[in-house]
């Protein structure tokens, strides 16, 4: 089964004129998703425009106590949004504040019946891998929108060619995500293209291709979600600085986007797709 096709809005933002997603307004880049197979957007606001335009809005949000999740939680489930994705916390936190976090975000999320993913993220929770899977040996109930690229590049996770040992270590995480957000990173860069050389687009593959394996062996009649999320280098006066950029005396800020981040983002659905049908055979191999 293929993943669901999500894409994260600020992919969208802040487009070249020239790329294959660029529209004037709104509506009319979110009316060229459905054409891509894209179901659903995920965003931080804008869900009325997501619905208009016959799409299912997810929800972005952040917490920085515990005492937020409830009030924040009940806002979305009351948007009508069909899941909310958290960055949490300011990987300040010690443990008894991540304890106090997975407690909130559970109760919320029974309370309502909504589902409540945690992003993994730099300068959150979730930054370290090694905290992060301790935290799930503590909840095991928590479920996670997986951003990979946090890790690889925050946490180098191909130091010293370590990267295929390092895998399976994430397990625990990988098979409560029922989210995967799609990006390339590389030991140095949040983002890069594609085709960027280097082994970072086989690691991407091997993760994603684990972590829909692992989620079909758990959940085998639950959809998986692959979301997209290539930020812009600048979106109005906005500076992400994620995207590749290269010096252009022509544009506004004195750089230009060396990717149509549109265009990658129907990329990497085509890899998640490849690496949807080697997850079944790769869950035969895990079982054995």
């Amino acid at each position: 089964m293929k993943p669901n096709r999500l894409i994260a809005m600020a992919t969208l933002q802040g487009l070249p004129a020239g790329s294959v997603g660029a529209r004037e307004r709104l509506a009319e880049q979110l009316a060229l998703l459905p054409a891509h197979g894209i179901r659903g957007v995920v965003a931080w606001s804008d869900w009325p425009a997501i619905r208009a335009a016959g799409l299912v809005p997810h929800a972005m949000g952040r917490i920085d106590s515990p005492d937020d999740a409830e009030a924040l939680i009940a806002s979305h489930v009351d948007a009508g949004v069909a899941s909310t994705t958290l960055h949490v916390g300011t990987a300040f936190d010690d443990d008894n504040a991540l304890d106090r976090f997975a407690g909130a975000l559970l109760e919320a999320a029974a309370r309502h019946g909504h589902t409540v993913l945690v992003e993994t993220h730099r300068a959150t929770v979730t930054q370290d891998a090694w905290r992060t899977l301790r935290w799930v040996e503590r909840f095991p109930d928590l479920r996670f929108s997986l951003d990979a690229s946090h890790w690889v590049v925050g946490g180098e996770l191909d130091y010293g060619g370590g990267f295929a040992d390092r895998l399976p270590l994430l397990d625990p995480v990988l098979r409560r995500s029922p989210m995967v957000q799609g990006r390339i990173a590389s030991g140095g860069a949040i983002q890069v293209a594609v085709d960027d050389p280097g082994p970072w687009r086989a690691h991407a593959i091997a993760l994603w291709t684990r972590a829909f394996a692992l989620r079909r062996q758990d959940a085998p009649n639950q959809s998986i979600a692959f979301c997209p999320e290539l930020l812009p280098h600048v979106a109005g006066e906005a500076w992400f600085g994620y995207a590749p950029v290269r010096r252009c005396t022509e544009a506004p800020s004195g750089l230009e986007e060396t990717t149509d981040r549109f265009a990658e983002a129907l990329r990497l659905f085509d890899l998640a797709d490849t690496c949807a049908v080697s997850a079944v055979d790769f869950s035969l191999e895990l079982r054995r």
